[in-house]
């Protein structure tokens, strides 16, 4: 059998592909048409956060972001990501291993990092490509934190402490507050 070429974008508790939103609860599986995004966040090689969030819960929550956190965000993808060069990874094929096998931002290795984040867009349990799926390392996330309003950090806060009990472990190593950033 043949190792599922998605298996970085399943729940490292169960080892199976993410089943419900976190946020809604909506069975992941219930709509073939609808993508959802699968976060995950790396210490040491283990993981220590990791959620699916469907698209609508995803938008919403993006809507309540502040107008600068949204514009900043954007701009650090445009300017610090080489989105051009990462769409030519379609040409060589759709192994999302190619597109996470180093920082979306500054190219280290992923297996050079000591903290880093993945995220991937899936609908059913397909992969949707470009610009993700992608990996974010610890020092580009703390980049990211750093562009974020107070409002957009405190939703972010709020979204962590409603659906997980308790800081993720290793929480005063993660940067700002320990907070992954919001893909």
């Amino acid at each position: 059998m043949e190792p599922d070429p998605y298996a970085d974008f399943h729940s490292a508790e169960t080892g199976e592909p993410f089943r419900d939103c976190i946020s809604c609860g909506l069975d992941l599986d219930h709509d073939p048409d609808l993508s959802y995004l699968v976060a995950k966040s790396y210490r040491r090689g283990e993981c220590i956060f990791e959620y699916a969030i469907c698209d609508d819960c995803r938008s919403n929550m993006a809507q309540e972001f502040s107008s600068e956190s949204r514009q900043a965000l954007s701009r650090f993808f445009q300017e610090q990501v080489n989105l051009r060069d990462r769409s030519i990874l379609l040409a060589i094929g759709d192994d999302p291993a190619l597109w996470i096998d180093k920082c979306a931002s500054c190219e280290t290795s992923r297996n050079q990092l000591e903290s880093y984040s993945l995220g991937g867009v899936l609908l059913g349990r397909n992969m949707i490509y470009d610009p993700y799926p992608l990996c974010l390392c610890g020092k580009c996330e703390e980049k990211i934190q750093e562009l974020l309003s107070q409002k957009t950090r405190g939703i972010w806060d709020d979204f962590v402490d409603t659906h997980f009990d308790g800081p993720p472990a290793d929480v005063e190593d993660l940067p700002v507050r320990g907070r992954p950033i919001p893909f």
